[in-house]
């Protein structure tokens, strides 16, 4: 027997051994507390929190978690029993606070299986076939969980749900509770007496035609929802009939969308007093009564969406009351469906949202149309889907003056123009997505209007691609629009013309001259400007040489009518060339020395020039009176014209005819001063310099006078 059981052994580690070489067996230890290092859950962060994700993977375990785990998701495995040793492997069931264990084929669950996580905030339990024993003995025990706040126990279809399910559960602290996926003909609000914190109840798509109540319901549920169910009438809330008491007198949201319901009444609705949203879209409701919202003081939000009906009837000051937002959704023509144009959105002070969805507006002339939104004139968003609106919205929106937020997506509008939003200076958000819009010009959205706006959507459009949408295109394309530009570039379509059709407007290029033809004016302007500016290039080039063309033109006179003076028949000793800020110097030095104690006759220009004869001609003329030319240079002689024409001259008398040339440099001259002529001068002239010390004078007057007496 021993040796059968060794050569058991034997063949097990074999067997063991072949399939580990070939990697295909993991050898684990089965225990309480699993810990196969390979199960294929998933870290993750959700909502914040820590979270292993285990769902869909068929476990009969939860496998070791780490200690920081506080989310635990492990729908569509297969747990069928569990008791606390269930959890065993959850390092720390201290930090968790969300367990999600939907669709395990649960059936049996013990009382205390989850007392372990003291801090569980999250529950589901939804779609396991639990029993009903089971099942309320845990909600009994619920108790203990201090910091539950969200309960899910959709769809178990094992039990039945009443008020006997929930007869364990003492005081909790549950206030979210979903209860989805059964079938209850009549739903009796009794039954969830127990949870007595409870702020949102959601009972939806449970098959429900009728809710009752019996008690004075949870005074502090807050947001119901019925959603989903076949109710043809909404549920009485007021106890006897009263305003003052009621089952829920703090109920502030109602969705009780999707049902069957025909008929809302006052006084369906006269005692929630604190009611803000209330959700009726996808019934079957034919009329709107006349006030049915006047009984609710703190109404904000109606949403009438989808509604099922044939035809719609919206009796005069209907929507009466504290409205801020207002979402109508109706097949019909609007003079149909509101009996009074004048009188529909009167009395709603408060209303700064407006969304109509599928109201033909096509046979409302302008005055009616004005008619039928002036009275909301302090409206801020506005939303005209489908409403089959074919003008310029102009004679509308310049009625409605505070509106930040405008779309009139799936319309027939044709054309927009610089009216269209001219009295609009809040619009933030534009929609004309789905019009017929072919050319969209740029008086229509001037850059003020572009600058000023969040979103745009003008996408799905027919846009006709020519020099017409030449600016929309380039100003698309410009890559910090593109964001503002809501759909660009893909559904932004050419449909015309025909060799554009179906490109994207990304696509289109246009060339300057295909889009900006030259007129004859144009051309006019191109030749005389190109006229005017050689003209101007001349005048510059003359300008700027004018002393070079002087010079030239005495070289030129000088050849034809001037002819060489034999002997000393001069009437000066010198000609004096100096700029006027140096005629001090001149007159209180020069003069004194060279005509007073020398006896030498000066020419100087402000006393011995001829009046009425050109200046050149004065230069020229003294200059060739004089047996000898002194120049006094400074910064002020090198900025002026005519001293350049005298230093040209006697420049080119010094080296054709020999004349002497004498160079005083009354200071150093700058180097920005300093041009061609002057350079010239200094490279073939030696001259004398003034100083300001009395030795260097007297060197100075020594020098001049033995040059001047030669």
């Amino acid at each position: 027997m021993k040796a059968d059981r060794m050569k058991t052994k034997i063949v097990v580690l074999i067997v063991l051994f072949i399939q580990f070489a070939k990697g295909k067996t993991k050898v684990t230890q089965i225990s309480d507390r699993q810990t196969l290092p390979n199960t294929s859950c998933r870290i993750q962060h959700y909502h914040g929190l820590k979270l292993m994700n285990c769902s869909y993977l068929n476990l009969t375990y939860i496998p070791k978690t780490k200690p920081d785990i506080e989310s635990l998701n492990f729908k569509f495995n297969n747990l069928t029993n569990v008791t606390q040793k269930t959890f065993l492997n959850i390092s720390n069931p201290f930090r968790l606070v969300w367990l999600n264990v939907d669709n395990n084929n649960i059936r049996n669950i013990s009382k205390g299986a989850l007392d372990i996580f003291p801090n569980l905030d999250f529950l589901s339990l939804s779609h396991n076939p639990i029993y009903f024993d089971n099942l309320k003995n845990l909600l009994g025990s619920l108790s203990n969980l201090t910091k539950l706040s969200d309960l899910y126990i959709n769809g178990i279809s094992t039990v039945t749900l009443n008020g006997d399910l929930f007869s364990l559960l003492e005081n909790n602290y549950i206030t979210t509770l979903v209860t989805k996926s059964y079938k209850i003909e009549t739903m009796d609000m009794d039954m969830f007496q127990n949870f007595n914190q409870l702020r949102t109840l959601i009972v939806t798509h449970n098959h429900i035609e009728a809710i009752t109540m019996t008690f004075p319901g949870n005074k502090y549920l807050q947001s119901l929802y019925i959603e989903n169910n076949n109710l043809r009438a909404l549920p009485t809330f007021a106890i006897n009939g009263s305003e003052s008491n009621c089952f829920f007198p703090n109920l502030e949201h109602l969705y009780a969308k999707i049902n069957y319901i025909e008929n809302v009444r006052m006084e369906d609705l006269k005692c929630l007093l604190q009611l803000k949203t209330l959700d009726l879209s996808k019934n079957t409701i034919t009329v709107l009564h006349a006030n049915f919202l006047s009984k609710l003081p703190n109404i904000e939000e109606l949403r009438l969406k989808e509604l099922g009906t044939k035809s719609l009837t919206v009796e005069p000051f209907a929507f009466n009351s504290t409205l801020s937002v207002l979402q109508l959704e109706v097949s019909g023509s609007a003079k149909n469906v509101f009996q009074s144009l004048n009188d529909t959105f009167k009395l709603l002070p408060k209303l700064k949202a407006l969304i109509l969805s599928e109201i033909s507006m096509l046979l409302l002339s302008e005055l009616e149309m004005i008619s039928l939104f002036k009275p909301i004139s302090h409206l801020e968003y506005l939303q005209l889907f489908g409403c089959q609106i074919a003008s310029d919205p102009k004679f509308l929106l310049s009625h409605l003056k505070h509106l930040s937020h405008i779309s009139f997506q799936s319309n027939l509008i044709t054309s927009i123009s610089d009216k269209t939003f001219k009295e609009n200076k809040h619009l933030r958000y534009i929609s004309l997505r789905y019009n017929q819009l072919g050319h969209i010009y740029e008086s229509a959205l001037p850059k003020s209007l572009r600058d000023m706006l969040y979103e745009i959507d003008i996408s799905e459009n027919p846009f006709v691609c020519d020099c017409d949408l030449e600016w929309f295109i380039n100003w698309a394309n410009q890559s910090h629009n593109n964001t503002k530009l809501q759909r660009y570039p893909h559904e932004y379509n050419c449909s015309a013309p025909t060799e554009r059709a179906k490109k994207t407007l990304a696509e289109i290029h246009f060339t300057y001259r295909e889009c900006h033809p030259l007129s004859k004016w144009i051309y006019f302007g191109i030749i005389a400007s190109s006229t005017l500016f050689v003209i101007g290039i001349i005048a510059l080039v003359f300008y700027r040489n004018r002393w070079n063309i002087k010079h030239y033109i005495y070289l030129m006179r000088r050849k034809r009518h001037y002819e060489l003076i034999d002997g000393d028949n001069f009437v000066y000793d010198a000609f004096v060339g100096y700029e006027s800020e140096d005629s001090a110097w001149v007159h209180h030095q020069l003069l004194p020395v060279l005509e007073g104690e020398e006896g030498l006759k000066l020419c100087i220009h402000i006393r011995d020039f001829l009046p009425g004869v050109f200046i050149n001609d004065n230069i020229v003329t003294h200059m060739n009176q004089s047996k000898k030319m002194i120049l006094v240079l400074s910064n002020a002689f090198a900025q002026s014209g005519w001293c350049m024409f005298e230093l040209k001259i006697a420049h080119s008398k010094l080296i054709e005819e020999e004349t002497e040339l004498v160079v005083i440099l009354l200071e150093k001259i700058n180097g920005r001063n300093m041009n061609h002529s002057l350079k010239c001068l200094f490279n073939t002239t030696t001259y004398i310099e003034w100083t300001e010390d009395g030795v260097g004078q007297e060197l100075f007057w020594t020098q001049l006078k033995n040059i001047m007496n030669k």
